[in-house]
């Protein structure tokens, strides 16, 4: 059950980013839209993989629960942050949310790994996770962080 409702909530963040890039056409916002958008195919490249280690059997459905907690936090945290830049928000508050993101996004690429046992699935997940990563500190760096 919990495996079926993993993939939404990729989709929609996936979804909500690209949004953000169509609907603000500066050139900071563009590659805000850019980064978004390599950070979302990140993270449901990473629920995905995730979902398929729990499917052959390679993690426990514990294993995938609480790595899935780490991620729809990530999710969250995006998607208000991605709130916030569509509405051009000031760099004061969007400082807060990107801390936010930046907390959860960290929490998942270290305890949200770490809680899984095998270390092919934690290898692959961080390798998607370390690709995402620099988008991350893209998104940092255009918001002043």
């Amino acid at each position: 059950m919990r495996q079926r409702k993993a993939v939404p909530l990729g989709v929609i963040l996936l979804v909500s980013l690209l949004v953000m890039g169509a609907s603000c056409p500066s050139s900071t916002t563009k590659n805000l839209a850019v980064a978004s958008d390599a950070v979302s195919h990140g993270l449901r490249n990473a629920d995905q993989a995730a979902n398929q280690a729990l499917a052959s059997g390679v993690i426990t459905a514990d294993e995938q629960a609480q790595f899935h907690v780490q991620l729809v936090k990530v999710a969250t945290a995006g998607l208000a942050l991605d709130a916030g830049i569509r509405a051009n928000e000031s760099a004061a508050t969007l400082s807060a949310k990107v801390n936010s993101f930046l907390d959860a996004f960290n929490a998942l690429n270290t305890s949200g790994v770490a809680g899984i046992k095998n270390p092919n699935t934690q290898l692959a997940i961080s390798t998607i996770l370390t690709g995402a990563e620099t988008s991350v500190a893209i998104i940092a760096a255009a918001v002043g962080k």
